[in-house]
């Protein structure tokens, strides 16, 4: 592990675990103050490296926050134009996972024109409702491909992997396809992360977000019972019991309590930066260095 980086996120991570604890959490204040105290080094971190985040004073569990996350991904694009513009080698090959539409894969195809860019989902339907919008004004160096992320089989070694708010254990298995396909970068956002280690339960709050997230759950608890939804947002390979994801976290955590702050992650900055910053050490314990901030990673291969 790299002691530099892990250390500040060790202890940011066991803060924000009291944060929870102690149920200093939901409350704007309380969030805001939690991730404050124990967060800011981070953030200071990724403004440093990445400043034009777009900050705001809601929360991001708000609709409007919902709304604010257009902005990020925009913010994450320009972070990896920038990236990407100092390389030298020859070619260039982005791969977006569980790209839905495909629109943000297309974005980056306009952006990086001598770039190589791949959109892959398990459920074809949503690109080619995109396709027929956009009719032939595709990115010549853009392209689709079926994939499912939890076995993926897309025959590319990616310079980076992206992704924009996949759902939940879809998270992780997009970051182990880029750890495993020897990606140099991965930037991303995460999302739903309610949805880890198979869960479909959420505590229930009397707002319009929680109730949205109440509703995807049931919906997505009965798509796990129908056999042709397999692969789609669950994987055994991501059960439970494989959270929390990290050696760092396991030693401040378990599975039990991982899975309690995902019910309240839908309402909580605080229990999702949990599971992300689980991600982070993950992914430090593999050879990258990251950076985060907002549901947002940036991390890079060390040589």
């Amino acid at each position: 592990m790299r002691h530099g980086q892990s250390e500040s996120v060790v202890a940011a991570l066991g803060g924000l675990l009291e944060e929870f604890r102690r149920r200093r959490i939901v409350a704007r204040r309380a969030e805001r103050e939690g991730m404050d105290r124990h967060a800011r080094l981070l953030t200071a971190s990724w403004n440093e490296r990445f400043p034009g985040f777009p900050t705001d004073d809601f929360p991001y569990t708000s609709f409007w926050g919902e709304h604010r996350r257009g902005k990020r991904d925009a913010h994450l694009i320009d972070v990896l134009v920038r990236l990407l513009a100092r390389r030298d080698e020859a070619e260039t090959i982005i791969v977006n996972p569980a790209c839905v539409f495909g629109r943000h894969a297309c974005r980056i195809a306009w952006r990086l024109p001598w770039a190589r860019v791949f959109g892959s989902d398990i459920d074809t339907r949503w690109h080619r409702i995109y396709r027929l919008v956009r009719g032939s004004r595709l990115p010549p160096n853009y392209a689709f491909r079926q994939d499912d992320i939890f076995a993926p089989q897309l025959d590319v070694r990616p310079t980076a992997v992206v992704f924009f708010g996949a759902c939940g254990s879809v998270s992780d298995g997009a970051i182990d396809y880029a750890i495993e396909s020897g990606a140099t970068y991965l930037l991303c956002r995460t999302c739903c992360h309610d949805n880890i280690g198979g869960n479909v339960t959420i505590t229930p709050r009397f707002n319009q977000v929680n109730r949205f997230f109440r509703f995807k759950n049931w919906t997505y608890k009965r798509m796990k019972g129908i056999p042709r939804y397999a692969g789609y947002y669950f994987s055994p390979k991501y059960a439970a019991s494989e959270y929390p994801r990290s050696a760092g976290g396991r030693q401040l955590s378990d599975t039990e309590e991982f899975l309690a702050v995902a019910r309240d992650s839908p309402d909580s900055d605080i229990c999702r930066a949990v599971i992300d910053l689980d991600r982070y050490l993950y992914l430090v314990e593999r050879g990258f260095r990251v950076e985060y901030q907002g549901e947002l990673f940036v991390a890079e291969r060390f040589a």
